[in-house]
């Protein structure tokens, strides 16, 4: 029994090794490794300078010096630094005047320089001549700001003002600019009679002489109502209206802005309607014509049947 089982076990293991001699391989011979490009060289890193100092550059870059102002103090400007000879002015102008002209003077009364960085006038209409800015005012120095005032198309009282900056503080100055109505000189009945003569003859002569005041002079710079209060009422409208000036309230013809404009600008010959425009000898511009116009069309509607 013992040598059966010996003998069984002895096949059973050759038949393992038998089969485990079937399934082996042998080993290829190792090929030939694939040839590999050669590589160039890496060149040298070249060196790299090491950073400017920026102590250095800036000499290179800086911009160039510029006067630059001490920083203003935006408190008011103490009386002990700059005396005024007066911080608020008043002047007359007449109606009809294109501009009015005022002054402040001013004296450094500290012991160190005052720098005027700027002169701010309160409107456009208002403008300071100054030297460039900014301007030192030196201890015991003095100074002088002109003012301009622009009056196209203004009436009454107006109110004004500048600011003055520097490094010592702020300073308000205001001033008033009255414009009065223009002084109509005193007539006669024979400075009438005799004015009348003379535009009979020559229709234009209301712009020239003395007459030139009230027909000229009045309207200067005025436009729609204002300009017609300043040349056509007074004479169209006036007190002693002379009876061959016509009412323009009552007329018989009819009315449009057309109408207007034509006889405004070119008068009617023969008669004491003068021509007004600027290209025949009057004193108003096209555009004072055209307010004129529309004032009148719009004023007095047109009464008759076309």
């Amino acid at each position: 029994m013992k040598l059966r089982t010996y003998f069984l076990w002895s096949a059973a293991l050759a038949v393992c090794l038998a089969t485990a001699c079937a399934s082996h391989k042998p080993v290829a011979a190792s090929q030939p490794a694939t040839p590999v490009a050669a590589v160039a060289p890496t060149p040298p890193i070249a060196p790299v300078a090491p950073p400017v100092p920026m102590d250095v550059l800036t000499p290179m870059i800086a911009s160039p010096a510029v006067a630059v102002p001490p920083p203003a103090y935006n408190g008011p400007l103490p009386n002990t630094v700059l005396a005024w000879d007066s911080e608020l002015k008043s002047i007359d102008v007449h109606e009809g005047d294109a501009q009015g002209h005022l002054s402040f003077s001013f004296t450094n009364v500290s012991a160190a320089d005052v720098v005027i960085s700027n002169v701010h006038p309160g409107c456009g209409c208002t403008a300071a001549e100054l030297p460039s800015m900014p301007w030192t005012v030196t201890p015991g120095t003095n100074g002088t700001i002109p003012v301009t005032i622009n009056l196209h198309g203004k009436t009454g009282t107006l109110f004004k003002n500048l600011t003055v900056t520097t490094d010592k503080g702020i300073k308000m100055l205001n001033f008033r600019v009255n414009i009065l109505p223009v002084a109509l000189p005193t007539m006669t009945e024979a400075d009438r009679t005799n004015n009348l003569k003379i535009a009979l003859a020559d229709r234009q002569a209301v712009f020239s002489g003395d007459c030139a005041i009230c027909h000229v002079k009045m309207g200067e710079g005025k436009y729609g109502k204002l300009l017609y209060d300043a040349d056509c009422a007074i004479c169209h409208e006036g007190e002693h209206r002379a009876t061959m000036v016509p009412d323009l309230h009552n007329l018989k013809v009819p009315t449009n802005n057309e109408f207007w404009k034509t006889w405004i600008s070119h008068g009617k010959a023969f008669s004491l309607m003068p021509a007004f425009a600027q290209s025949e000898g009057g004193p108003l511009s096209e555009m004072q014509i055209n307010s004129l116009a529309v004032y009148l069309n719009f004023t007095i509607p047109s009464k008759a049947t076309p």
